[in-house]
């Protein structure tokens, strides 16, 4: 079965961040951490009929865990030093953690440093070389504004996700050409 099924896509900003309620670690959670689990609850997904082992995490970052890591940095002078805390998301695999855990999901998982471009390929190639069955497809652009004079970006802070199947129905089949993710759920989120 060589056809991939877009089921479900999301996109959030840190403006939907106030209104979100998903448990008492939520408020700990780094920014990148907090808008891909975001983005993965707004995808409505039901886990539970899925088996767990064959749901694969494939998440790229626009800029890693620079933002945190800047914070972190800064912390190193403050009263008490770097937060331990925050020390755990200073890698950019950090959010994939957090999307395992409150998911319960052990399947394999792919963090990239890149674009919006670089996921759907890499979570494609997961399903069609039969490693997972079902691919949970996050993107998150967080750049603060320590990280943006370093980088020469704008400030952001967003997340986009999708939900990758082999076979099956749903919203589109994903076509060789689908590569920009954040485009794909600007025009199919549910």
């Amino acid at each position: 079965m060589n056809k991939i099924i877009l089921t479900a896509a999301s996109q959030v900003t840190a403006a939907d961040l106030p209104t979100a309620r998903l448990g008492p670690r939520f408020g700990r959670l780094d920014l990148a951490s907090q808008l891909a689990l975001l983005a993965v609850e707004k995808l409505g997904v039901n886990f539970d009929p899925l088996p767990r082992e064959r749901v694969a995490i494939c998440l790229a970052a626009q800029a890693g865990s620079l933002s945190t890591d800047i914070e972190f940095w800064r912390g190193r002078n403050g009263a008490g030093g770097p937060s331990p805390t925050l020390f755990a998301y200073t890698l950019p695999s950090a959010a994939i953690g957090e999307l395992a855990i409150r998911h319960r999901l052990t399947g394999p998982n792919l963090c990239l440093t890149g674009d919006s471009r670089d996921v759907l390929p890499e979570a494609a190639d997961l399903l069609l070389r039969g490693e997972a069955d079902y691919c949970v497809g996050v993107f998150c652009n967080v750049i603060s504004a320590a990280s943006a004079a370093m980088l020469s970006l704008p400030e952001s802070a967003s997340a986009s996700a999708v939900f990758l199947q082999r076979g099956g129905a749903g919203l589109v089949d994903l076509g060789e050409f689908d590569r920009d993710m954040e485009v794909l759920c600007a025009k199919f989120r549910t």
